[in-house]
């Protein structure tokens, strides 16, 4: 009886209310307050007293720096770009002479905030950030007086999807004040700690399997183009395959493309740039068939003889290209030669 009755008064105290506006009003209870963060005073940072340790403490939510005025804006997010097959799964160590990079099957927008995590776990505070170049920067890490500095940079790989990741480190000595902005070299003071780095940042990222499934990613990291570092062109004599590498790396990259694709190499140049090849082109699977490509089939021209090319590399402005070249004396083929470019484009690492 006595829950009966409460229950009576509770339905009449509400009847008698102005209807939703005193519940969700402005000053009501459950008011709309998605906007109070645009309204949000500014608090002093938590002060530690001396004698306690704080290194513990880290922003687990850094607000960026202002963004240039003429940055890019996006209404919503960037659409996905179209799906590469080339997409390597893993991470791995990439070298190439004293120079070593991270490999990794992800979007830069997706591996950008897993790094900012290892820095969190690591406890490593972060000094500075730039989420559009996608570069950032550690504080002074180690004892004063030989303390390190690093830098992370995220760049396209060369296949869409793919991420490269870089380090940079430079020693206390390498500053006259380490409290100023670091001008940081081309290469790395100490390439041991750097490589070590590499290794740390290489292990987290393996270890993180949410990483692939893009259970977060960074829409400012993402606004960015991430242009792959390898593509092709289609131009009037033909495909091109143009590389957004430095020479020595190209070189390199296009050697390990014929090796992996059995291409024969019956000569080569450097200083001329140039690969001699003999190509016999490419069978494409059935549809009930898996892969894109089931391997190299036997071919020859009218002459009866293996059709030969000469791939060459060409440094332009901002980018090598990849050519592909009749050799003389051999029927052309035009089909042939754009097999060629894109085989290379497709066993590039």
């Amino acid at each position: 009886m006595q829950l009966t009755r409460l229950f009576f008064l509770g339905s009449m105290v509400l009847a008698g209310l102005p209807g939703c506006s005193y519940l969700m009003g402005d000053d009501g209870p459950f008011r709309d307050r998605q906007g109070d963060y645009l309204v949000s005073p500014t608090i002093a940072p938590m002060t530690i007293p001396p004698e306690l340790d704080s290194f513990t403490l880290d922003e687990l939510y850094v607000v960026p720096p202002p963004l240039p005025e003429d940055r890019p804006v996006f209404v919503r997010a960037p659409a996905p770009r179209p799906l590469d097959t080339n997409i390597r799964e893993g991470v791995v160590v990439q070298r190439f002479g004293d120079r070593r990079w991270i490999v990794i099957g992800a979007e830069p927008a997706q591996v950008w905030p897993r790094l900012r995590d290892y820095w969190s776990t690591a406890q490593i505070p972060v000094a500075s950030e730039d989420p559009v170049q996608l570069i950032m920067e550690t504080v002074w890490v180690g004892e004063e007086g030989s303390r390190n500095k690093y830098q992370v940079r995220i760049e396209p790989g060369l296949h869409a999807g793919n991420s490269e990741v870089y380090v940079l480190q430079v020693g206390e000595s390498y500053v006259a004040d380490p409290s100023a902005p670091v001008n940081w070299p081309a290469n790395s003071a100490n390439l041991e700690l750097e490589h070590a780095m590499l290794d740390e940042v290489s292990v987290y990222l393996a270890d993180r399997t949410d990483l692939y499934r893009a259970s977060s990613v960074s829409l400012l990291a993402g606004s960015l183009e991430a242009e792959s570092k390898a593509s092709i062109v289609r131009t009037g004599d033909g495909e091109t395959l143009q590389l957004r590498i430095d020479f020595d790396r190209a070189w390199s990259q296009v050697g390990q493309a014929l090796n992996n694709a059995e291409i024969e190499v019956a000569s080569s140049d450097r200083d001329e740039a140039y690969y001699a090849v003999l190509f016999t082109g490419v069978e494409e699977e059935d549809d009930d068939s898996p892969g894109f490509f089931r391997g190299l089939f036997t071919s020859e021209d009218e002459s009866g003889e293996t059709p030969a090319f000469t791939v060459r590399l060409v440094t332009e402005e901002g980018h090598i290209s990849v050519i592909a070249e009749q050799t003389e004396g051999s029927a052309d083929s035009a089909e042939l030669r754009d097999q060629l470019i894109r085989v290379l484009h497709t066993n590039l690492i």
